[in-house]
C-alpha cells in the first residue's frame, strides 16, 4: 500500500482510514451526510493523490497520445486538455487519461494503480519518436476542491490575478507562496479543482482550502457521489474486458480524426451498431448490500455483472455500477442479484448522469 502523503494530518484531524485504490487514504472525517452536503452543495476538499500523474516531454508526445487514443489531442493548445481513453488493439479500455498541455510538457492524469501500465503502454509505442515519459505521482500531492463554491474557494486561495481554467483545462498558479498547477477535472456535472504540488507544499496546500471554507471529504462519500453520478474508473468499470462504447465514453471518441491503436474496432461497434453492454447505474431494493463482481440476472438469464458498489449518503441503501445486456439496460428494468431469485436491483440511466439514490 501506497500512504497518502497527506495521512498524517488527516488522521490528526480525527479521520478515519480506509484502503483503496492501492493507497491507504482518509474515509470518513466527520460523518457521511455532512461531507456529502458540503461536496454537492457547497465545496468539499478531498485528497486525490492517489490519481497517477506522469509528465511527458519532448516534441512528439501529443502527436504520439492522438495516435494512441480516441478523441483528437493533437490541436491542443496551451493550458487546454481533453480527455480520452486508451485503447488495445482489440478496441478494450487501457485506461482512461486525462491530458493536459503545459507551455514545456504534458501532464497526463491516469487511472488510479495505472500509471506503470500507462508509461510502459506508451514506451512499447514509442520508435523514434522526441519523447520521456516520467511518473511524478509520488513527488507530488494532489488536492481536489468539489462543488458549486469549488471555483470561489479556489480564486480566494490563489495569489494574485487567477484566470480559471476551462473545461478540462489546466494553469499555473500560487498557493501561499507554493508553486502549483490547477486542472479543471469535474466530476460528472459536479464541479471540480485538481491542484498539483510538490510533496513539501502538500499541507501548505490542504489548509489553506480548508481555511478559505472547503469542508474535508473522505474516500466513502467521494465513491458513493461517483457511483450515483456513473462516473466510471479504471479497475473496475474501466479494463480491457469493456470497450468504450459499452462504458459510455462515446463523447470522448473521435470518429474523424484518423487512426488510433483499436481505431478499427470502436469504428466498426458504432457503425453497425455492435455494442452489445452497458454501463448502468443500480439501485438496490433490499436493505442486504452486494458484492462487487456479483452476477445480475433478468428473467431467469445471467445478464451482467456489478462492477462497483458504494451506500447512497441520502437513502442509507445501497447503489451500484454495472455492466449489462443491451436489452436490459433501460431505466425501470429490474433484475436481481446473485441468482434468478435473488434480491432486486432497479436500473437507473446514466445518460444525464442521474442521481440513483
Amino acid at each position: 500500500m501506497t500512504i497518502s502523503p497527506l495521512l498524517n494530518l488527516h488522521t490528526s484531524a480525527g479521520a478515519s482510514t480506509t484502503e483503496a485504490y492501492g493507497w491507504t487514504l482518509p474515509g470518513v472525517y466527520s460523518s457521511t451526510s455532512q461531507e456529502y452536503l458540503a461536496a454537492t452543495e457547497t465545496a468539499g476538499l478531498v485528497d486525490r493523490s492517489y490519481l497517477g500523474r506522469l509528465e511527458i516531454a519532448g516534441a512528439d508526445g501529443l502527436d504520439l497520445l492522438n495516435r494512441l487514443s480516441t478523441s483528437k489531442l493533437d490541436d491542443l493548445q496551451v493550458g487546454e486538455g481533453a480527455i480520452t481513453a486508451l485503447t488495445s488493439n482489440k478496441g478494450r479500455i487501457v485506461d482512461l487519461l486525462h491530458v493536459l498541455r503545459l507551455e514545456d510538457r504534458l501532464m497526463v492524469l491516469t487511472g488510479p494503480q495505472n500509471r506503470q501500465k500507462v508509461a510502459e503502454w506508451i514506451d512499447f509505442y514509442t520508435f523514434v519518436e522526441d519523447i520521456s515519459v516520467e511518473d511524478v505521482t509520488e513527488n507530488t500531492a494532489m488536492v481536489s476542491v468539489i462543488g458549486p463554491r469549488a471555483e470561489s474557494i479556489v480564486l480566494q486561495a490563489c495569489e494574485g490575478e487567477v484566470v480559471m481554467p476551462g473545461t478540462a483545462g489546466i494553469v499555473s498558479v500560487r498557493v501561499e507562496g507554493v508553486d502549483a498547477t490547477l486542472v479543471r477535472s469535474d466530476l460528472g456535472r459536479l464541479p471540480e479543482y485538481a491542484i498539483v504540488v510538490p510533496l513539501a507544499g502538500a499541507q501548505t496546500l490542504w489548509q489553506a482550502m480548508l481555511r478559505q471554507g472547503a469542508v474535508p471529504v473522505g474516500m466513502d462519500v467521494l465513491e458513493a457521489i461517483r457511483v450515483e453520478r456513473g462516473m466510471p474508473v479504471a479497475g473496475k468499470e474501466l479494463t480491457e474486458d469493456y470497450n468504450p462504447l459499452e462504458a459510455g465514453l462515446l463523447d470522448y471518441v473521435s470518429f474523424n480524426k484518423g487512426c488510433y491503436v483499436g481505431q478499427e474496432v470502436v469504428t466498426r461497434l458504432d457503425t453497425y451498431d455492435k455494442v452489445q453492454k452497458h454501463l448502468v447505474g443500480l439501485a438496490f431494493q433490499e436493505a442486504s448490500v452486494p458484492a462487487e463482481g456479483a452476477t445480475l440476472f433478468a428473467g431467469g438469464k445471467r445478464t451482467g455483472t456489478i462492477t462497483s458498489l458504494a451506500t447512497s449518503p441520502t437513502s442509507g441503501r445501497a447503489i451500484g455500477l454495472g455492466y449489462v445486456r443491451k436489452a436490459e439496460a433501460a431505466s425501470g428494468t429490474r433484475l436481481n442479484v446473485g441468482s434468478d431469485t435473488g434480491d432486486v436491483a432497479v436500473v437507473a440511466d446514466l445518460r444525464e448522469r442521474a442521481r440513483v439514490s
